[in-house]
């Protein structure tokens, strides 16, 4: 009796799994968060506006949250990389510029610029387990948040600043493979029980 039981119940699971139900929550999630002590999109935006150029120094930006020192997710960029990213092409004029920016690519190794990409994110397996372990769908949400915050300084104080990202993403991706791991077999095909390259004749 107890052997009919656990059958169905192996059974039941194995429908289960292929139609998609309890298997899901086998499914693995991944994250990716840079480090930073910065919970949210909004923490990112209050720290941000609390950096007044002309006014607030280096030691001042990094107790808000953007060291220069230490952080891992901070770039540092010289007068050539600050005038790449703000004349990405003969278009944009020099002369067109924020004032602060000019001077600082004007003032060449005087001037540097500090860029922090801040990022939380998780991205969620769902779905059949079945189909997802055999290749056959591939169902996944990303939910998180991005931040980039650019920074120049000169003469040890912050000349300009710019916040840029996605406050809020949430993605969710389907790939269908109906062949299953055969999609991807190319021009091979199965002789005999073994793969074989060719036609079938």
């Amino acid at each position: 009796m107890k052997r009919t039981t656990l059958g169905l119940w192996v059974s039941a699971c194995g429908i289960s799994l292929l139609l998609g139900g309890c298997g899901g929550m086998l499914l693995p999630t991944q994250s990716e968060i840079n480090t930073s002590h910065f919970p949210s999109y909004q923490a990112v935006r209050d720290a941000f506006d609390k950096i007044q150029p002309m006014r607030t120094s280096l030691s001042e930006m990094s107790a808000l949250g953007f060291d220069v020192q230490n952080a891992s997710n901070a770039e540092v960029l010289s007068y050539l990389d600050i005038a790449d990213r703000f004349i990405p092409n003969s278009s944009v004029a020099f002369d067109k510029l924020d004032p602060a920016v000019q001077a600082c690519i004007t003032a060449r190794t005087a001037c540097q610029g500090y860029e922090f990409k801040i990022k939380h994110k998780t991205i969620d397996r769902s779905g059949s387990l079945f189909l997802d372990l055999f290749g056959f769908a591939h169902t996944s949400t990303e939910t998180g948040w991005s931040a980039q915050v650019l920074i120049l300084v000169q003469d040890g104080h912050v000349t300009h600043k710019l916040l840029s990202g996605e406050p809020n993403v949430q993605v969710v991706r389907k790939d269908i493979e109906p062949l299953g791991p055969a999609q991807n077999l190319g021009g091979e095909i199965a002789v005999g029980g073994s793969l074989g390259a060719g036609t079938v004749k």
